[in-house]
């Protein structure tokens, strides 16, 4: 199959980008799928659950069109390079409070010559256009060293007439550098907006801004009457009657201290010292001198703070973006149900919105630091099972191993690898290779309930880093540990994962404690008989090392057989 934008009206009729050897026409790949990783409840066909696909997103987005997927994606998210001219880069920090960064280590590139760079997303975007329902739209996030471009880009793929708007999200406060920066500091970024073809209608669900007033500030700001404060706006076209209710509910103004009049005779509604009445609004009160207003949103997005200003979320991975951001775009331009894709997935903010607000989604990603940071972050609103990790003392936390209240997804979620990934680059998945740190790890299994304990844990590239910074490694081995995935049947292909440990933030430490009280619902095969089963444990150290560790443990295993094809 190949891919090529759609001619002209007439020839002339477009304005057009030129790059040395531009093309667009596009033939898909036709890539292999291997599954690395699966989260439960099971995932069966098109639509049911999520998928993070580790590849160059080009074999995924192909992949994807050969799986059926073709105008089935309702709306896309893409936070792509920048072409800023630089490598970025993510701390190696141990865990727990108060402790040291150890390092650096690089996150992905983003250097690029401008045709190389252009053909690129070019190549890309008549992927996505085809993957996208016919009112869905796409919404294109990028900076002010290549919006221009990309608009003009855009507009030969979907149509000038697909061009919807372009959001400025204000994502940085102006401090530091930038407040000596010469002839204005870049404190802005663009959303170029475009729906998949110019007869089609997306969803538009008009968002609200709210802003939260004290009483102080709203009485320099609104007028004040026995039923709080207000503002007005002129009454429009409204008729006597409209008026006449709006009056007898105390919501008309008159100016200049008048009053208002209303003349039943002349049926008219007037002011008694002159000027023009107004249909009074007012504020809502939500707590004790606390008033709420509420807003409009235009293109002018500063009401979204960045991540600089919201250190909660920060997964420790470069350019990443806001939940709020995220949330605005999927709710204004999306339904519950409906297919959200972000083929540049980084630390998996998209997916855990969309997550949240029961939507369906796939995620796409060449780098495995980047895949792997956002299966953690799902793993927090989307618990793979009523397995719980324990407070650390072998109390099991009952609160940190359920579900999130409000999850909406309709089964798990797979892991698949499309093409080669970046193991030409960052080293080959090691999540179902055993490696060789110190460990010791203690598995029991009675009565269907699998316990697992891990008491000792080193790993050598910590080890390296710790050396090379001069520093001294904590005593506790949790230090050095991001995360703890367990598979209590292995199979010594792929993981499934029915717990894991992933807390948010740079303080809060695994647990090194688990159970895994019930069985796992990998899609209804009977549980296996054997006398004895694989428990895996997957250890992810701050450096990003996987470290597999295999465990025979007897006794029936608390889910089903392997499960079938991707």
């Amino acid at each position: 199959m190949t891919t090529e934008t759609a001619p002209p009206n007439q020839e002339g009729d477009q304005i057009s980008l030129t790059w040395p050897r531009k093309s667009l026409t596009v033939e898909p790949t036709n890539p292999i799928a291997t599954k690395l990783e699966s989260y439960p409840p099971p995932v069966t066909g098109l639509g049911n659950g999520g998928l993070l696909l580790y590849g160059d997103n080009f074999d995924s987005l192909s992949w994807l069109l050969a799986q059926g997927y073709r105008g089935r994606v309702g709306l896309v998210y893409l936070d792509p390079p920048y072409n800023s001219n630089r490598t970025y880069t993510s701390r190696i920090r141990l865990r727990g409070k108060g402790q040291p960064t150890l390092g650096e280590a690089a996150a992905y590139d983003d250097v690029w010559q401008p045709k190389d760079y252009l053909q690129f997303l070019a190549d890309r975007l008549l992927l996505l256009r085809e993957l996208l329902h016919e009112d869905g739209t796409l919404w294109l996030h990028c900076d002010h060293r290549m919006q221009a471009h990309l608009l003009l880009l855009l507009e030969e793929v979907f149509g000038s007439e697909s061009h919807l708007n372009t959001v400025f999200w204000r994502s940085q406060t102006m401090r530091g550098a930038k407040v000596h920066a010469r002839y204005f500091p870049h404190s802005a970024q663009a959303i170029h907006i475009f729906r998949s073809t110019p007869r089609g209608r997306p969803p538009w669900n008009a968002p609200k801004r709210e802003l939260v007033l004290t009483e102080e500030a709203a009485a320099a700001q609104y007028m004040r009457d026995k039923l709080g404060f207000f503002r007005t706006s002129d009454p429009g076209t409204y008729g006597f009657e409209r008026l006449k209710a709006l009056f007898e509910e105390g919501r008309l103004y008159a100016p200049f201290g008048g009053e208002v009049v209303v003349d039943e005779d002349a049926q008219r509604v007037f002011a008694s010292k002159g000027g023009n009445i107004g249909v009074k609004y007012y504020l809502k009160k939500t707590g004790r001198n606390r008033y709420l207003l509420t807003r409009p949103v235009d293109n002018i997005w500063d009401d979204i703070a960045g991540l600089g200003t919201v250190p909660g979320e920060d997964e420790n991975y470069p350019t990443q973006k806001t939940e709020k951001l995220l949330q605005r775009i999927l709710e204004t331009a999306s339904r519950p149900g409906e297919l959200i894709l972000d083929p540049f997935a980084g630390s998996g903010t998209t997916l855990a919105v969309a997550h949240k607000l029961g939507r369906e989604w796939i995620g796409c990603d060449s780098s495995w630091r980047a895949v792997r940071s956002a299966a953690c972050r799902l793993s927090r609103h989307w618990h793979p099972s009523e397995s719980v990790p324990s407070d650390g003392d072998g109390r099991f936390n009952t609160k940190r191993g359920g579900k999130v209240p409000g999850a909406q997804g309709k089964g798990g979620y797979r892991i698949l690898r499309v093409g080669a990934g970046d193991s030409a680059k960052d080293g080959n998945h090691q999540s179902v290779t055993t490696s060789t740190p110190g460990a010791k790890i203690q598995c029991e299994r009675a009565e269907g309930l699998l316990t697992v304990r891990i008491d000792e844990f080193h790993s050598p590239q910590v080890a390296i880093l710790a050396g090379k910074a001069k520093m001294s490694l904590p005593r506790g081995w949790r230090a050095q540990v991001r995360a703890v995935l367990i598979d209590p049947d292995y199979d010594g292909i792929s993981l499934r994962a029915a717990l894991v440990d992933a807390p948010a933030g740079k303080k809060a430490l695994v647990s090194g404690v688990y159970a895994i009280a019930q069985s796992v619902d990998y899609g209804g095969q009977e549980t296996s008989s054997s006398p004895v089963c694989a428990v895996a444990v997957l250890i992810v150290d701050v450096a990003g090392q996987e470290h597999l560790f295999v465990n025979p443990v007897r006794g029936s295993a608390p889910h089903s057989q392997p499960e079938g094809a991707p």
